[in-house]
């Protein structure tokens, strides 16, 4: 009893995967992977930056907004609305055009648009406040040396929607065979720490105590070098065999090239090294041209791969339908070869085989005239040439050798077919009806011919003679009863 009840007990530990398992004889999902080492750090800097931020914006809260904006930057803002507004709309217009058929066809390059119009969305929304409200909510940048200089929050907030999604179309290239939603769980870990160290940067830039804001700018540097790490991890466990490889990764390359230099301009902003008009140009046009040109060849790349896709899915299909015309080709009941064109035997299926006699592998290669009875060689040499030339040579009649037991020739009812291609691979196809049954009945009722013929001669000519000298008999006979049985001779023969 104890030895049972500890084998429930057993039992109902195990999950309802681990039974399946034990039934079927298949291992148990190991569910998701343990995120790497570099997928760990950004997660730690990730809560650092987050905690950190809560306590110094907590104890010290913001700086003072700026009282007066510098008009030449929000100039700039107004341009690059309009520079948006034609791309957002042109990349909406091909997303309605394509959308029924990438959901039919389930293409990646319909999720691609849609985090490509979010970042449109994104951007437009914030140089849209920006270049209405006067810079939107612009505090005072503390720690920058020099005259004073404005921190535009409504950019950074922006920039906390937009970046991650930038991040997820560069890496999204490399998910390969992995679904959105599985490869969006591998890459949460950098998109967290980049939301952090974007919230962390600005919050270092308006915090009233120097030692805690600029704690905060180091911190999130050095958080943006663990996200470095972690997208080369990234790069690093992508598909050897990924269509493009290469080239996806160049682009997150160049995107990590350009986070780069914005971490510079930073730098440079601070440091006092670079005028607040141009550092807040760099930001705009930067913003408009350099990461929607990344946004744009990202959905051409996901567009190609989807296209790529197609042209392989129509290859497989093609294959398919080869194998199924070939299957038929072998399988058939009516004798089917083919010859090249230069007259030798490429296929030769089982039926003809069957009848023949001739294997296939002792057909293909042979010439096909070779085959060919004396009689019919020339009939078919013409129908060739003419099928060649595209001309309609209708059926054609021959007889082919035959190696079967009785030795008698294979009779054929031949309709030629022109199969084009590029050389050396167009064909005629030749599909038969096979004779040699009715050309046999043909000759037994030629034989019955000739039989009733002879037989009909040779019984005329007796009778006749019957006929004719009873007749004459008759004529002669004296007695009636003579005349009544030479009547009934004579009626007998006719």
């Amino acid at each position: 009893q104890e030895l049972c009840a500890m084998s429930e007990q057993k039992k109902a530990m195990l999950t309802d995967a681990q039974r399946a398992a034990k039934v079927t004889g298949t291992p148990p999902d190991p569910g998701p992977k343990p995120y790497p080492l570099a997928a760990r750090v950004c997660l730690w800097f990730s809560w650092a930056q987050i905690v950190a931020s809560i306590v110094v914006w907590w104890i010290y809260g913001a700086g003072e907004l700026m009282e007066e904006v510098d008009q030449e930057e929000v100039k700039h803002y107004h341009n690059a609305k309009v520079m948006l507004l034609p791309a957002m709309l042109l990349e909406s217009c091909y997303l309605l055009s394509s959308r029924n058929n990438m959901n039919q066809l389930k293409l990646q390059a319909s999720e691609m648009s849609y985090l490509v119009i979010l970042e449109y969305c994104v951007k437009m929304t914030y140089y849209s406040t920006m270049a209405h409200f006067n810079g939107g909510i612009v505090h005072k940048n503390l720690r920058a040396w020099g005259p004073l200089r404005g921190c535009y929050t409504v950019r950074y907030i922006g920039w906390s929607v937009a970046v991650p999604n930038l991040l997820t179309m560069n890496n999204f290239a490399l998910a390969g065979k992995q679904t959105f939603g599985e490869f969006l769980r591998r890459l949460f870990p950098n998109l967290f720490v980049t939301w952090a160290y974007i919230v962390a940067s600005w919050l270092g830039e308006v915090v009233h105590d120097p030692v805690a804001g600029w704690f905060l700018v180091i911190l999130s540097f050095v958080a943006y070098l663990a996200a470095i790490w972690d997208q080369v991890d990234i790069i690093l466990e992508a598909d050897p065999q990924l269509r493009g490889r290469n080239f996806k990764i160049g682009v997150v390359v160049l995107k990590e090239i350009i986070f780069f230099i914005y971490g510079l301009v930073y730098l440079f902003g601070v440091a006092n090294w670079m005028s607040s008009l141009a550092e807040q140009v760099f930001y705009t046009y930067g913003d408009v041209m350099l990461k929607v040109m990344q946004a744009s060849i990202l959905v051409v790349v996901r567009n190609w791969e989807d296209l790529a896709e197609l042209q392989h899915a129509m290859e497989r299909k093609v294959e398919a339908g080869k194998e199924d015309m070939s299957r038929l080709f072998r399988r058939a009941k009516a004798p089917i070869f083919a010859i090249s064109q230069e007259g030798f035997v490429v296929a030769w299926n089982d039926h003809l085989a069957r009848v023949s006699g001739i294997r296939e592998s002792d057909a293909c290669g042979k010439s096909i005239l070779a085959l060919i009875q004396d009689g019919s060689k020339e009939n078919l040499k013409l129908a060739i040439e003419a099928s060649w030339s595209g001309i309609s040579s209708g059926a054609v009649e021959v007889s082919m050798r035959s190696q079967v037991e009785d030795g008698q020739p294979v009779q054929m009812l031949l309709t030629l077919i022109l199969q084009r291609g590029s050389y050396p691979t167009s064909t005629i196809t030749a599909i038969g009806q096979d004779l040699t049954e009715l050309a046999a009945m043909k000759a037994m009722q030629e034989q019955k011919a000739r039989f009733t013929a002879v037989l009909g001669h040779e019984l005329r000519s007796p009778l006749h003679g019957i006929m004719g000298l009873s007749g004459s008999m008759i004529e002669s006979a004296q007695d009636q009863m003579q005349k009544r049985q030479l009547g009934m001779i004579k009626g007998c023969a006719a």
